[in-house]
């Protein structure tokens, strides 16, 4: 649907000094709904600090975009989540991140990414052959590991699999903490069992990362070759600053971690479970597959003619988007059509509630993957599953070629029949998780 720009400003009346907060902390996901439903930019207050949640496309490209430069990263990404991320691609701002940004673009050429794709399929079929038929799995753990072991396998070309449990538990603790730490009143000095947690989960993934450094700085001076991995290209990267250190290694790492093992694990963990609920969307799904593969495992090539299974992915993208939220700090005065957005306002832009808004999508709710046989509604208004503008993910192209082999390999030779009642709740952490997981039963295909 063509989107015309909504000008109006909406407010949602909140409490006396809280404002919206405890709508907020109760359900962000609905409090957002009804705010993009209200007006294109609507005025939340969170304590003394005031929010402009986005539901317009234009007006989200202008923060993004147009207007970029007048806007830096939302609090808990620049506030709260340094221990985390340190100063890596997703943190960094202004000459820093476009100097971070040129020495990683090498890493996500196409050339490089036709490399992954054979070890992303060799993984997403060494982990489909674990499964037994007849078993019940929670499928969003499965996909975890899954992607834990690709992303070792990709970014370090080590074996990350004996510590799956033990990095995305750590995981889970540290983005829990980001988004509860986002929203509290108690100063960061005071030990919080939260924030305990977080110190540890960030130690216990310093320990796997930094190991991995150094076990290649090694490496390389006793003269290994470029293993074809991402960090074979940081620890060669050079410009006229000079390398990246170990810390700042260790960020870009933790980042590219965090995207290319959370976030495409989500997106998987939604996919089946849109695909166990629409039986006729995973019949068609087959179909494809098994024209295009003749029974033979997938592998990167193929993905051009697979188009169904890239309009699947691209339509759980729409339903839930790992990414849901983009959040941007105001560093000057900004008019966002009728809302003047001041020094140190908010610009949450609520990428679900538009991917899910009637003023850009016929039936909203409705899973129809057919909606994306034009791949120009990759670009259309009202779809921005990756951000926008300088700051668009670097690591999308990669997500997409790992989230289609591991769904072509799997869904090849097994079913997944949801084993719990729907619907399920999403989580809405860094990432937007499915609450307690996706169980279900695995069935061979016959």
């Amino acid at each position: 649907m063509e989107s015309t720009p909504r000008r109006a400003v909406g407010e949602i009346k909140g409490l006396p000094v809280l404002g919206n907060l405890l709508d907020f902390k109760r359900d962000r996901l609905e409090l957002q709904v009804r705010a993009v439903e209200t007006a294109g930019i609507t005025r939340l207050k969170m304590l003394w600090r005031t929010v402009w949640c986005i539901g317009d496309h234009d007006l989200a490209q202008q923060v993004l975009v147009t207007d970029e430069d007048s806007f830096t990263k939302g609090p808990i990404l620049a506030e709260v989540a340094k221990p985390l991320l340190g100063n890596g691609l997703l943190t960094a701002e202004g000459e820093q991140h476009r100097r971070q940004r040129k020495l990683m673009a090498p890493a996500f050429t196409p050339k490089r990414i036709a490399g992954y794709g054979q070890v992303m399929a060799a993984r997403a079929e060494a982990a489909r052959d674990g499964l037994r038929p007849h078993t019940m799995i929670d499928i969003a753990e499965a996909m975890m590991s899954t992607t834990l072991d690709i992303v070792g396998r990709t970014l370090f070309d080590v074996e990350l699999l004996g510590d799956a449990r033990g990095i995305g538990e750590a995981l889970t603790d540290a983005m829990t903490y980001l988004v509860t730490a986002g929203l509290s009143f108690v100063p960061s000095s005071i030990p919080l069992p939260s924030r305990t947690r977080a110190q540890r989960a960030v130690t216990r993934l310093d320990e796997t990362v930094l190991r991995v450094i150094a076990e290649r700085r090694a490496a390389m001076i006793r003269g290994a070759d470029d293993r074809g991995d991402v960090l074979s290209i940081l620890l060669e990267a050079r410009d006229e600053a000079g390398a990246l250190t170990d810390r700042q290694l260790r960020d870009e790492i933790m980042v590219l971690m965090l995207a290319g093992h959370e976030t495409t694990a989500n997106l998987l963990a939604w996919t089946w479970y849109l695909l166990a609920l629409h039986p006729e969307v995973r019949r068609k799904l087959e179909a494809e597959l098994d024209a295009v593969l003749q029974g033979r495992p997938p592998r990167f090539e193929d993905l051009p003619r697979l188009t169904y299974t890239a309009q699947v992915l691209d339509e759980a993208l729409r339903l839930f988007p790992p990414a849901y939220t983009v959040a941007r700090t105001a560093q000057r005065t900004v008019q966002l059509g009728g809302a003047t957005v001041l020094p140190g306002d908010i610009a949450l832009i609520s990428i679900r509630a538009m991917h899910r808004s009637p003023r850009y999508w016929d039936d909203p709710l409705a899973f129809r993957p057919e909606r994306f046989a034009d791949r120009k509604m990759r670009t259309a208004p009202g779809y921005l599953p990756w951000g926008g503008g300088p700051r668009v993910c670097i690591g999308n192209h990669f997500a997409l070629v790992e989230a289609a082999l591991i769904v072509a390999t799997w869904a090849q030779r097994f079913r997944f029949r949801l084993a719990q009642p729907a619907p399920i709740e999403p989580e809405p952490l860094v990432t937007l998780r499915p609450r307690g997981g996706v169980w279900v039963e695995v069935e061979p295909r016959t």
